[in-house]
């Protein structure tokens, strides 16, 4: 039997933790009876104690903290980011203790701060949410983030995106503890289609909602993902394993445009969200949208949106720009 051992932060999210659960609750029984079959897992935290969700359901420890040993994969649920990510001091030395002594540590949906912030995710790849990446990797430098992907495993440690994503996540190593059949049972009995692998993206809020390839919506995600610093469209392509002329035809079929027309409008949009609901000098924002200086942003937003990007702020223009053609 292999044993889950769950951290809750507070005000963590009640879905990624079910889904997680309920994936390996159904794979792990013949039938539909909820015994522990092949999977266990527990809450550990200070028994008594309740742990508030960000919904407001509270749930009880269902073990003290032990050993680490005690479990074959420790998970850290994530919260709210408003709220902070810390873990009582016990919590965070059981945790530590872990990755000291190679126990596989998994993080769902925000987890992924909860680990970086304590240093665990130094030099891992790690998936984290389309919504929050920028801001990870504006506080975590040492960790290689993406958003380009539903879950990812680097070694002892696995991260993934959002609800769904763990659902996914856990599909995965059901796969992997037990069989495949396991796995598509529950995603049967959870009424999901089908089981999402490693190489599936993370579905958005597109800017161009016709993007339907693998291809297409993986190259848009790494653009979304490195707006600061910029990545050319040869090195996209060259990721997804496809020439540049492909990428191109690709774009242009599915959302009528070129690759560097997309991600100058993804640029654009970024910086009119910063304008918006920041109060960030023109050349701070010209600098995290990856323009060489305040001038040149100015002239490009000029050109594309209508009105210089201080005239927008003034205005007080909702975020979002029509999406330009000009090559920056």
């Amino acid at each position: 039997m292999k044993k889950f051992g769950f951290i809750l932060v507070r005000n963590f999210t009640l879905s990624p933790l079910s889904m997680f659960i309920d994936t390996l609750r159904l794979a792990g029984d013949d039938g539909d009876r909820s015994r522990r079959g092949r999977f266990d897992w527990q809450i550990v935290g200070e028994k008594g104690l309740p742990i508030r969700s960000s919904s407001g359901v509270e749930v009880l420890p269902t073990s003290q903290v032990t050993a680490p040993e005690d479990y074959d994969n420790i998970v850290v649920v994530g919260g709210l980011l408003s709220g902070g990510q810390h873990l009582s001091t016990e919590k965070e030395a059981f945790l530590r203790l872990a990755a000291r002594r190679g126990v596989p540590i998994t993080a769902l949906c925000t987890g992924s701060f909860v680990l970086a912030q304590y240093g665990l995710l130094d030099n891992y790849r790690a998936c984290v949410s389309w919504f929050h990446v920028k801001e990870f990797r504006e506080k975590y430098p040492h960790v290689r983030a993406n958003a380009d992907t539903l879950f990812l495993v680097d070694r002892d440690r696995a991260t993934c995106a959002g609800g769904a994503g763990a659902a996914d996540l856990a599909s995965h190593f059901v796969s992997k503890l037990a069989d495949e059949r396991a796995a598509e049972k529950a995603a049967r009995i959870l009424v999901l289609d089908r089981i999402r692998t490693d190489r599936d993206v993370q579905p958005n809020g597109e800017l161009f909602p016709t993007a339907v390839s693998r291809h297409t919506r993986r190259a848009l995600l790494m653009m979304e993902s490195s707006i600061q610093e910029k990545t050319s469209v040869t090195d996209i392509a060259k990721k997804l394993g496809i020439s540049r002329r492909q990428l191109e035809r690709l774009f242009s079929e599915e959302i009528q445009t070129s690759p560097v027309a997309a991600y100058l409008a993804l640029r654009l949009r970024y910086a009119g969200t910063l304008l918006a609901n920041t109060d960030l000098q023109i050349s701070e924002v010209a600098y995290r949208c990856g323009f060489q200086n305040a001038g040149h942003f100015s002239r490009v937003y000029r050109q594309n949106v209508g009105i210089p990007p201080s005239n927008f702020r003034k205005a007080g223009t909702p975020p979002g720009t029509a999406m330009g053609t000009a090559a920056s």
